[in-house]
């Protein structure tokens, strides 16, 4: 009688192509594939990153230099993103319910509650 179970040792079974090496041309185009995407990373509008933090940044520094308190901090930052594109799109309506749904989410969720507590030290 025999086993279809082999014995340990045989190692694991032989995967086709295991064996095959790269090929050096293609090598060469993926090179200038990465050439064209640093390329387009330097053509890159980075100045619109610098815009969108900006809002915060002076929201952060007016903070920490005592002009504001975390109240205004969080309303200021609330309007910022009410103020935001795909926002603007909104009805009123639909405008004050993502109004309500951020302070409701701020007030209840825990870890953004201890975020908001922690703006006042």
């Amino acid at each position: 009688m025999t086993s279809p179970i082999k014995p340990p040792g045989g190692g694991p079974p032989k995967v086709p192509g295991a064996d095959a090496q790269p090929d050096p041309s293609k090598a060469k185009g993926a090179e200038g594939s990465r050439e064209a995407f640093e390329a387009a990373l330097d053509g890159a509008d980075r100045g619109q990153d610098a815009k969108a933090a900006a809002p915060t940044d002076a929201v952060v520094a007016d903070l920490r230099a005592g002009r504001i308190d975390a109240a205004a901090a969080v309303e200021k930052m609330v309007q910022e993103a009410l103020s935001a594109p795909g926002v603007a799109s909104l009805d009123a309506a639909a405008r004050a319910e993502l109004e309500a749904h951020i302070r409701h989410t701020l007030e209840d969720d825990p870890n953004l509650a201890a975020l908001v507590r922690d703006l006042d030290r």
